[in-house]
């Protein structure tokens, strides 16, 4: 019989070294390397289109409360309750975008910031619109000519539940559309504070101009309202 074939020497076998392993031989396990941390994702900047439309939201909200101020002060229109409360829902609807806004001036919105802003839209906005279209309903039977004068062939509550269907689709449209990333809004602080100083201004002057007409008798102005 052949004698049995040997295995070749490896270079740390201990007959090749004389019975010592030196250390460099030494076969050690691999060890991983360690793994890179998370890195969140970049904010988005490729589209500013919301935050462009709550600054358009803000400055319909002060047009149409100029329009109001200019029929009561400038063509001496006499505003009714019903219209009180029509501007201030338009005041609070615009507190959605304008939450929005103030936000983007510390330099990014959240999508949580987007869905707070606009869902307090869409609520303000909806009660605006059940106001406005109970004195629509109000005036609606003829010969009833409607209270005030027209724009445009349409009494101002009319253009006023437009305006709020409106900023209820718009507002609805802009929430299902809330980004999934963080939006980033660096280098929009100036047009922030401009945008958001004329809603303090025009909010301010709603509010000396229903004290002007009103002064301190809301008592009659809230019992004046209809009843069903």
């Amino acid at each position: 019989m052949s004698a049995p074939a040997q295995r070749p020497l490896m270079t740390g076998d201990p007959r090749v070294t004389g019975g010592r392993i030196r250390p460099d031989e030494v076969i050690r396990p691999a060890v991983a390397p360690p793994a890179a941390p998370a890195v969140p994702d970049p904010p988005e900047s490729g589209s500013r289109f919301g935050l462009i439309c709550a600054h358009l939201f803000v400055l319909g909200s002060c047009g149409v409360l100029a329009v109001a101020l200019f029929y009561q002060f400038v063509r001496g229109e006499y505003t009714c309750p019903m219209c009180l409360f029509q501007r201030m829902f338009v005041l609070l609807s615009a507190i959605g975008p304008g939450y929005v806004i103030a936000r983007s001036h510390g330099g990014t919105v959240t999508a949580r910031d987007w869905a707070r802003g606009w869902g307090w839209t869409v609520l303000a906005a909806g009660c605006g619109a059940a106001v406005a279209a109970t004195q629509v309903l109000m005036h609606i039977v003829p010969p009833d000519p409607g209270y005030a004068a027209t724009l445009f062939g349409l009494h101002l509550y009319t253009w006023s539940l437009i305006a709020f269907l409106a900023a209820v689709f718009g507002a609805a449209l802009l929430l299902f559309l809330t980004p999934a990333q963080t939006l980033d809004a660096a280098g929009t602080r100036a047009t922030a504070r401009i945008t958001l100083g004329l809603l303090l201004a025009f909010a301010l002057a709603n509010l000396a101009a229903c004290f002007l007409m009103e002064g301190l008798h809301w008592g009659v102005t809230i019992s004046a309202l209809p009843t069903v």
